[in-house]
């Protein structure tokens, strides 16, 4: 009994030592050449770099860092003004020892396996890079086809060993996180369909196969996944190359990764975040489909805790303005006026395709866009119609603008308020475009005039050579 009493207190002190030490780190770096006053550690971020810590520089080079916290795994950087060197965090206590002339050649690694397979691989990458310049050197100076198909041919087959030189290592390092980082690296888009004279279900079947293994086994729960430089680029090459570019396909991916990152809380908010972003005004045309899917399937079903009521309740009301105007919806009807007063509506209108125009005859912008539009009109010489409707309520000035430009497509204007065009087709500026089908669904929207023609000459072309394959 006495025994065990006085080993208590040791016992607990002990496990208490040890407790300390796991909720710490101490990163020791000697950069002979080094002569700075003041470096930093960072890390990356996502598309960013953020500051982890600070420290004087010792004699002879030497650099200490060291904190009550443990860092997150990811690729971290020391960095001055005169200096810049990029390391793995994967243990808390290691020591680094190179020179500023020569960091991953001379590099001596002490208590971290992560840093030794780092920089195993750094010297690999600048032995290629090395290679390559003195290949296209040689291959600025050839002089004749001949040479320059030899040296080529050379520069496919180093670019090919340094391939399969990381495929190995990757391998090798299975389960560590330079092994996710070397996955990473090697993702690259690259598809081709497997066999001759497949038919169309077995050519969507191997893309959906390709798509869906895209990322194989890598690990979403990885904390270091976004403390990479690369790890948000190979996201948007999934999303912009991998994954078709229409809006369903683009919003099956993006449901796919939040799935996969689901459990893992830091990357599912930085993806859904960074998503929301992305398509809440993308590029190309109809992609706010996934705008309004995000918003309504995960802001707004509690799926993104962190957002307030607040920007919940702004969202909620912005959603309003998005939901009946998607590419592939029905064009909501709508009634409005004649500049005899005679009440008309969108359905009534028979044309194959039609071109809604809202506009205001006070807007400098439409006053441009409009006599466009109208050269347009002409030139498609009754392919489709355009519905220009008024969004002011000034009657005289309405009809004064369309007799000046001589407006001779369908005029109309909701005078009375009759319809709520200007939530449902989210206009509030002018001009605002849409192109209707004849079945009056939407198949564009937010065009410049100067697209129009183009758009639906093409649109006449595809159902020509559909008409012909049938």
């Amino acid at each position: 009994m006495i025994l065990k009493r006085t080993l208590l207190p040791f016992i607990l002190i002990f496990s208490l030592q040890a407790f300390a030490q796991q909720e710490s780190y101490k990163i020791e770096l000697e950069i002979k050449g080094y002569e700075d006053s003041v470096a930093y550690l960072g890390y990356h971020f996502g598309t960013k770099k953020y500051l982890q810590d600070t420290s004087l520089i010792a004699k002879g080079g030497k650099v200490t860092f060291d904190g009550n916290k443990v860092l997150k795994p990811g690729v971290y950087f020391l960095y001055s003004p005169k200096f810049y060197m990029e390391f793995v965090v994967d243990e808390q206590n290691f020591s680094i020892s190179t020179q500023m002339d020569d960091n991953y050649g001379a590099m001596i690694v002490k208590n971290s396996k992560s840093n030794e397979q780092f920089r195993d691989f750094q010297q690999l990458m600048i032995a290629h890079q090395q290679h390559v310049r003195e290949m296209t050197q040689i291959l600025d100076s050839t002089s004749t086809k001949a040479d320059s198909a030899v040296v080529l041919q050379q520069l496919g087959e180093i670019n090919l060993k340094n391939e399969q030189a990381r495929d190995s290592m990757e391998v090798a390092y299975q389960g560590s996180f330079v092994a996710e980082l070397l996955f990473l690296m090697n993702l690259k888009p690259d598809f081709h369909f497997e066999g001759d004279s497949l038919s169309v279900e077995q050519r969507r079947e191997q893309y959906y196969q390709y798509k869906h293994n895209y990322f194989g086994e890598l690990n979403f729960n990885s904390e270091g996944l976004l403390r990479t430089p690369i790890f948000d680029a190979k996201i948007n090459e999934y999303l912009d190359k991998v994954t078709i570019q229409n809006p369903d396909s683009v919003i099956a991916s993006v449901d796919f990764l939040l799935q996969k990152s689901e459990k893992n809380e830091e990357l599912y908010r930085y993806l859904l975040v960074t998503f929301f972003q992305k398509y809440q005004n993308h590029k190309i045309m109809g992609m706010d489909k996934v705008f309004v899917h995000l918003a309504n399937q995960y802001y707004l079903k509690g799926k993104a805790p962190w957002a307030d009521e607040a920007m919940l309740k702004e969202l909620k009301d912005e959603m309003v303005f998005h939901q009946d105007n998607q590419i592939g919806n029905k064009a909501p009807q709508i009634y409005f006026q004649d500049t005899l007063g005679v009440t008309q509506n969108l359905y009534a209108i028979k044309d194959d395709y039609v071109i809604l125009y809202f506009y205001s005859p006070t807007c400098g912008h439409c006053k441009k866009k409009t006599p466009v539009l109208k050269q347009v009109y002409d030139e498609l010489d009754g392919k489709a119609e355009v519905v220009a409707v008024c969004t002011d309520t000034d009657a005289a000035k309405w009809k004064e603008f369309i007799k000046e430009l001589d407006l001779d497509w369908l005029n109309y204007a909701d005078l009375g308020h009759r319809s709520n065009f200007r939530v449902q087709y989210n206009v509030r500026s002018t001009p605002v475009l849409y192109i209707l089908d004849k079945d009056k669904q939407i198949i564009a929207k937010k065009l410049d005039v100067e697209q129009v023609k183009g758009f639906i000459e093409e649109q006449i072309r595809r159902e020509s050579a559909k008409d012909l394959t049938n």
